[in-house]
């Protein structure tokens, strides 16, 4: 299998998702695979001799991925395009909480795009690249990405804001969305700009807008968990009592209506991805 997935353990899972790598030599045959948000950021260590691009969905015209690059938060569905090649590369999924243990600045420039990480003028990242490349083993490669996060984990947990937004997202996920920005407020009794400023910094994007991802990945859970279920039924599951509503708003995030999503002939690396965002929601 060309694209493998490996999970953290209960430590470091608060930070990563998962991490995966890409072996291209693996590849027999062109293939494009619709990579849909899921509320996390990656960093993708490759040097990728023109085997993998990447582009929005509604976009035409793809972008080759050459080198090691930092990949924002989705709003829109991307294509990534694999072709035969010699490509072996390391990536990882990163939470909204993980993030700044990897990048210092905020985050919002970089939304729905990626950036090289020579083009970050961030050392430390620089040098990791550096440590990952010199290992071979993937157990190796994730030990050494561990190893980066042990050092900055106890600084970051000092920080009463860093908190506080770590709290509100994991409450966001608890809920699986259906939650409104009102409703953060009370609960965590502060005010919405507060929780506006928190999202802006740390997340690069609105909380009203994460709360609509994480409302349309419980959608998809749902319905692998509960497959007998109509769309009409699915919508009303999430929240949503008008069906036009809940079609555009399925639409937005992945560009297929629920219908055409659901009875899509997947890839294989589209099946590991969907089961890589399914599972974490069995960790909740």
């Amino acid at each position: 299998m060309y694209l493998k997935e490996y999970y953290p353990d209960t430590f470091f899972s608060k930070y990563i998702v998962s991490y995966f790598t890409l072996d291209t030599s693996l590849v027999s045959e062109n293939i494009t695979d619709l990579v849909l948000p899921d509320g996390t950021f990656g960093i993708w260590f490759m040097d990728s001799k023109d085997s993998v691009k990447r582009s929005l969905s509604t976009s035409t015209i793809p972008k080759t991925l050459k080198k090691s690059s930092l990949f924002g938060q989705k709003t829109k569905a991307v294509n990534y395009f694999y072709s035969p090649g010699s490509t072996q590369s390391f990536g990882i999924k990163i939470n909204p909480e993980g993030l700044p243990l990897f990048l210092d600045a905020g985050s919002k420039e970089i939304k729905n795009s990626h950036v090289g990480l020579d083009c970050l003028s961030n050392k430390a990242l620089m040098e990791l690249e550096a440590k990952v490349f010199e290992k071979s083993i993937v157990q190796d490669k994730i030990k050494t990405v561990e190893d980066f996060m042990l050092e900055r984990i106890v600084n970051l947990n000092s920080k009463v804001d860093y908190v506080l937004f770590s709290q509100i997202v994991k409450h966001i996920r608890y809920k699986r969305g259906a939650i409104r920005l009102n409703q953060l407020s009370e609960h965590f009794n502060i005010s919405y700009k507060k929780i506006e400023r928190l999202f802006h910094f740390y997340l690069g994007m609105a909380p009203k807008v994460y709360i609509r991802i994480i409302r349309f990945n419980s959608c998809i859970h749902l319905k692998n968990e509960l497959g007998q279920l109509n769309l009409t039924q699915l919508g009303n599951e999430v929240g949503f009592f008008d069906q036009s509503h809940f079609i555009r708003e399925f639409k937005s995030f992945s560009s297929l209506t629920p219908k055409d999503f659901f009875s899509k002939e997947m890839s294989l690396s589209e099946s590991v991805l969907i089961d890589m965002l399914i599972s974490r929601w069995t960790r909740f």
